[in-house]
C-alpha cells in the first residue's frame, strides 16, 4: 500500500509538471499562507526538534496567485529543509527561519525599477554541495534517500513561481545550511472577492 501510495504522488506531481494550471488568480496575502501553513507543519513529528521561526516584515505582500499552488511551494520547501535539518543529527538545534521583505530591482519586461517580494526559506541543515545546486531544480534529481522523494516538489515549485512571474533560486554550501530565495511581483490592482 505504501508503494501504491508513493506511485500515486509521483503520478500526480508528473500530471501538474506537465499541464498547464487552469486555475484562477487572486490577489493573495503571502504572509497568510505563511503563517497558515507553519502553524499546520509545527504540530507534525517531523518539525518536533527544529525551531521554525518567521519575520515576515515585507509592508506589502500581497501577490496574484493560486493560493493553493503557493501553499504547495512554502509547504514543499518547509518539508525540504526540515528533512535537511533532521538529516544532519536529527536532534534539538535545526532551524528554519522564513523572512519576508521588498526589494527593487529592474522589472525584465519594461526594464522600470520595480517592487517585488522577496521570501527566504533559511535553514541550518548540511547544505548542498556545488555539483548538485546546478541540477536542483530539475526534475527527477533529488539529494534525498531512495524512496523518500520523488525528485519533483523543486521542479513543480519552479515552475509555479515563474509562472506567477517570480523567480527561485538557492544558495548553499556543503556544511552551512541552505536559503531558497523566492521574489515575487507584488500585485498593485484592486483584490478580487
Amino acid at each position: 500500500e505504501a508503494e501504491i501510495e508513493r506511485i500515486n504522488t509521483i503520478i500526480r506531481q508528473l500530471l501538474e509538471v506537465s499541464r498547464p494550471s487552469s486555475s484562477d488568480r487572486t490577489a493573495v496575502s503571502v504572509h497568510e499562507l505563511i503563517h497558515d501553513t507553519a502553524s499546520v507543519l509545527r504540530v507534525q513529528p517531523l518539525m518536533s526538534n527544529i525551531e521554525l521561526s518567521l519575520r515576515l516584515t515585507a509592508e506589502d505582500d500581497t501577490v496574484l496567485a493560486d493560493s493553493n499552488q503557493l501553499r504547495q511551494v512554502f509547504l514543499n520547501l518547509i518539508i525540504n529543509a526540515a528533512d535537511a535539518v533532521s538529516v544532519d543529527g536529527g536532534g534539538p538545534g535545526g532551524k528554519l527561519e522564513i523572512i519576508t521583505a521588498l526589494e527593487t530591482g529592474a522589472d525584465p519586461e519594461t526594464k522600470n525599477p520595480a517592487t517585488r517580494l522577496k521570501i527566504l526559506f533559511i535553514d541550518n541543515g548540511p547544505g548542498i554541495d556545488e555539483e548538485s545546486l546546478d541540477n536542483i531544480f530539475d526534475p527527477f534529481f533529488t539529494t534525498k534517500d531512495p524512496g523518500r522523494g520523488t525528485g519533483l516538489g523543486l521542479s513543480v515549485s519552479f515552475m509555479i513561481v515563474e509562472s506567477m512571474g517570480g523567480t527561485m533560486a538557492v544558495t548553499s554550501e556543503a556544511g552551512s545550511g541552505t536559503t531558497m530565495k523566492i521574489s515575487l511581483p507584488l500585485y498593485c490592482g484592486s483584490p478580487k472577492s
